[in-house]
């Protein structure tokens, strides 16, 4: 039996830990099985019964190269050092209702070890059952209609602005949950419609972290449409509610795009969700790359 030598550990060489840390890069299940029994007999050719870990993290890169899989190689490469990181990472993805906004996080996620995750409407809730309706009402209410319980006869534009109040009270908690995981040293993976650039105030914190903040776009309304069904699959989710409200939901949209280009935060058209997370892999393996080579 090889053991893998870890610091002042030692661990048995397991095939399925291995290729466990292999998914991140995206490659398909069966070629990195093939990529973890090309390691294995390597290891075995070397007739050595202890390794150390890092011998092994050479021995996958020679095999991701080998098979063309230069791009693989560098995300397997700098994502393995994530963990020693001397800040936390906080990534935030955002944009409007039905874009894909989960299912990018976490993959993202996933791809870059995160395990603390949430979703601002996870946050909104927990507000929610704090704060009474008659508190507070436009909390209780989705981000399309807050504005429906706004009643003055000074604000014209009633989607906006109730969306843009919703967002302040939930940015509250959004900022918590944040600075808890800096505090903590965490990384973070956070993504919800209140995440309007220039709405999330982390001034206080920005040093202390690497933070990527992200906003997911649809510009075709017909494949914004077929988004909102598919996401409504497996859930209770009424996708006919949403699509009821199509109009208010791109608007709020097209106010969440522009503040992002105000506040100079990368706007990806999320048309294909492969591309949208090479793009923002890419981005963030950029940054880390140059912090880990340090």
């Amino acid at each position: 039996m090889i053991e893998v030598i870890k610091g002042k550990k030692r661990y048995p060489f397991s095939k399925g830990i291995l290729a466990k840390s292999i998914t991140r890069t995206g490659i398909p299940m069966r070629e990195i099985y093939e990529i973890v029994n090309d390691v294995q007999k390597k290891l075995k050719g070397k007739k050595r019964d202890e390794v150390k870990s890092g011998y092994i993290k050479c021995l996958v890169c020679e095999c991701l190269l080998a098979r063309g899989y230069k791009t693989e190689e560098r995300y397997y490469r700098i994502t393995r050092e994530v963990k020693y990181l001397q800040k936390p990472m906080v990534v935030m993805i955002g944009g409007g209702t039905g874009v894909g906004k989960s299912t990018i996080a976490a993959e993202v996620a996933h791809r870059l070890g995160i395990t603390r995750s949430i979703g601002s409407d996870g946050i909104r809730e927990v507000m929610r059952y704090m704060v009474p309706y008659y508190f507070m009402p436009i909390l209780h209410e989705s981000s399309f209609t807050a504005g429906k319980t706004l009643k003055s006869p000074y604000v014209k534009e009633n989607l906006i602005f109730g969306f843009t109040q919703q967002v302040n009270s939930v940015a509250e908690g959004v900022h918590a949950f944040i600075k808890r995981g800096v505090t903590e040293g965490i990384h973070t993976m956070i993504n919800g419609i209140h995440l309007v650039p220039g709405y999330i105030e982390l001034k206080e914190e920005k040093d202390d972290m690497f933070c990527f903040h992200y906003i997911l776009h649809l510009s075709d309304v017909q494949n914004h449409i077929q988004q909102i069904y598919y996401r409504s699959e497996g859930s209770h989710r009424d996708p006919e509610r949403y699509v009821d409200e199509i109009n208010n939901i791109r608007e709020i949209q097209i106010f969440i795009k522009e503040m992002a280009e105000e506040n100079g935060v990368m706007v990806i058209e999320n048309d294909n969700i492969n591309k949208t997370i090479s793009t923002i892999m890419d981005d963030v393996i950029t940054t880390l790359e140059e912090e880990v080579s340090k």
